[in-house]
């Protein structure tokens, strides 16, 4: 009797179950197309919009039609468990990616796709999301597309073999399905050692082609690469093993990054052509004496930027001072000057440079740092392990300036400096810039900030009551010759 009424009740519950289902699917039906699709490009994850499915037939072929379709193989990977992931949990996510994509674009809609991202690992079955790619090129307009493509081993760990046979790989993807990529508009690459004609060529195929970034990529060690390209906005190039790119023909480029390239005492690892709207300039670097010292009035050519990020990554400043004379031409327009990971052992005075050969500069930042990083095992750049440590000696005796007694600047609004203490280095060079900077507005004040790899927080002078803090306040207050607005620790 129990045994009947058990079965009985849990008849009676699937029955509800089944009947809210079909209502809420009937409810579902009843929304237009339009509203239904702009649920679906509220969802974060088209992985999850793919489940909505589940909830009405009608569904199924509106997740086809999202104005966004953002495929990510990170969304497919195993929650964090406490397990390592492993080689197989890598191929399961790749497989699912190119399953999800080709699920996706299989739907024959007709409406325009505003983006198309999808990020992958560089492995054989991923061929199949090119060529659906390439299909819904054929009669789909997709207004941005962009591939971002992984290696299956990261990069630190590649060996040379690994990077030719990532090449090759990219390169068959590449000559299978053209008209994919010559709709791209952003396309990242890693750990790809390419022939020195298939970058220019991937190049001229990607006409539409706007974001371009490559990852420990190069042609062969120390290979040159010449670039050309009408609508290419952004460049960047991180532990790229080219001797020098040279930038030939880029009338559009307004951002170009460069971190960690090779050594050489010859060349610079960039040289600039016909880059007439280049605005933003950020280098990076961990510099020995095996790196040319950067003059800048040399580097930039013909360039006119109006920001300029450096950082010295803790160790060497590989920058050298010079006069207005040969470098206010081509810093004419600069605004902004941020200078990141200056090592606690340099002065600095000899960044007063900046303002006497940029007069429309309005804002200087800086970063102290107080240690060098080991704590990523991975990270051998950085740990220079077979490098003898004097090539990393500062050269202290290359950053002598003096600012000129009459020199002012009047467009310098803001100083702002992390890592600040109460020591005759820091408050001589605000006085410095107190005393030329004669409309500065705002001089910003803070405390290091805890290393984002060890947590290392360094035992500093920052002034960290109120007391001490109104001291200097003070003192900055005597050496201005207009108000200045102080922040400290905010």
């Amino acid at each position: 009797m129990a045994g009947s009424l058990l079965q009985q009740a849990a008849e009676t519950a699937a029955a509800e179950t089944e009947r809210e289902e079909h209502e809420q699917d009937d409810m579902l039906s009843k929304l237009p197309d339009d509203i239904l699709i702009l649920i679906l490009d509220k969802l974060e994850l088209l992985r999850d919009a793919a489940r909505t499915t589940v909830l009405s037939k009608r569904w199924r072929h509106l997740v086809g039609s999202c104005s966004k379709i953002i495929l990510d193989v990170s969304d497919f990977e195993p929650e964090d468990d406490g397990f390592d992931y492993t080689f197989d949990d890598l191929v399961r996510s790749n497989v699912s990616v190119v399953e999800a994509t080709e699920s996706v674009l299989a739907h024959r809609s007709i409406s325009s796709i505003k983006l198309l991202s999808i990020t992958f690992y560089l492995r054989d079955e991923s061929i199949d999301i090119i060529r659906s790619v390439d299909k819904t090129m054929a009669h789909r307009e997709i207004l941005t597309t962009k591939f971002t493509i992984l290696p299956e081993t990261l990069d630190v760990y590649c060996t040379d073999d690994d990077m030719l046979a990532y090449g090759r790989r990219f390169m068959t993807f590449f000559d299978a399905c053209p008209r994919a990529f010559a709709g791209l508009t952003d396309l990242s690459l890693q750990s790809l050692r390419l022939d020195e004609s298939d970058i220019p060529n991937v190049l001229s195929t990607c006409k539409r082609l706007e974001y371009l970034n490559l990852q420990n990529c190069d042609a062969g060690i120390r290979s040159i690469l010449q670039i050309e390209h009408p609508q290419l906005l952004e460049l960047s190039m991180d532990f790229c093993g080219f001797g020098s790119v040279e930038l030939k023909w880029l009338p559009r480029l307004t951002h170009l990054t460069c971190r960690h390239w090779l050594p050489s005492q010859d060349q610079y690892p960039l040289s600039f052509g016909y880059v007439p709207q280049l605005q933003v300039l950020i280098l990076s670097n961990v510099a020995t004496t095996l790196h040319k010292t950067f003059e800048l009035s040399e580097f930039l050519g013909n360039a006119i930027i109006s920001t300029l990020y450096l950082n010295f990554l803790c160790e060497r400043v590989w920058i050298k001072p010079e006069g207005p004379t040969r470098l206010a031409p081509l810093l004419k327009n600069l605004q902004v000057v941020s200078l990141h990971l200056i090592h606690e052992d340099y002065d600095l005075t000899w960044t007063s440079f900046f303002l006497e050969a940029a007069p429309r500069l309005a804002e200087l930042n800086m970063q102290m740092s107080y240690h060098i990083c080991y704590s990523d095992e991975a990270d051998d750049y950085n740990k220079n392990d077979d490098m003898p440590r004097e090539i990393f000696q500062k050269a202290s005796d290359l950053l002598k300036w003096e600012t000129h007694g009459d020199f002012k600047h009047y467009n310098l609004r803001k100083l702002a400096i992390e890592g600040f203490q109460v020591i005759q280095k820091f408050t001589r060079f605000i006085r410095c810039v107190m005393q030329v900077a004669v409309n500065l507005e705002l001089v910003s004040l803070r405390e290091s900030r805890p290393c984002g790899r060890c947590e290392f927080l360094p035992l500093t002078a920052y002034p960290r009551t109120g007391k001490e803090r109104d001291i200097i306040k003070q003192q900055i207050l005597e050496w201005g010759v207009s108000p200045v607005r102080i922040e400290i620790g905010i």
